[in-house]
């Protein structure tokens, strides 16, 4: 059985049924509802879980995908890490607080539970990244005590990951 969810704007919004939902580390509990991010509902409806409608229209996996890429043109490439890591066992959150795409908590954990283990951004191969953004993102990711990972996506939508991190001489 899927639980029904709304499409509005940037964020889709479950009424009702979403206690497994915030039990498995997805949304965020607000008065009207759980709050689910544009990946989370892209996962949670690609497996099945929730049904999305949007103006009382349901939109199967690839309707939602069109039009969360008219919201962010590289949706489907921060998706394909978004899916890559919630598969390996993590809670992944969007990072937009500490400006990268996502943080992630440890295994097993979810906010409020432990602290952001990694911060991610995702860069394609077409991507180009200067040194001083490289270094902000360091140095946001030491300033709040948590690693940052580069999550390089290939034109075949692979991912590799690298682990960035300051070091003393």
């Amino acid at each position: 059985m899927s639980t029904r969810a709304e499409l509005l704007g940037s964020r889709v919004l479950v009424k009702e049924d979403y206690g497994d939902l915030v039990q498995r580390g997805f949304g965020e509990k607000k008065d009207e509802g759980l709050v689910l991010s544009l990946y989370e509902a892209a996962y949670l409806l690609e497996r099945g879980k929730i049904k999305v409608f949007k103006d009382g229209e349901e939109l199967d996996f690839h309707a939602f995908l069109r039009e969360a890429e008219k919201l962010d043109p590289n949706f489907l490439v921060k998706y394909t890490v978004f899916r890559d890591i919630r598969n390996r066992g993590y809670v992944i959150k969007t990072g937009f607080k500490f400006g990268t795409h996502f943080r992630v908590y440890p295994r097993g954990k979810k906010p409020g539970e432990a602290h952001t283990q990694y911060v991610v951004q995702v860069i394609t191969e077409e991507d180009i990244i200067e040194p001083n953004d490289l270094s902000r993102m360091v140095r946001v990711a030491t300033g709040i005590r948590t690693k940052l990972l580069l999550a390089f996506v290939d034109s075949e939508n692979d991912v590799v990951y690298y682990k960035v991190e300051r070091i003393s001489l």
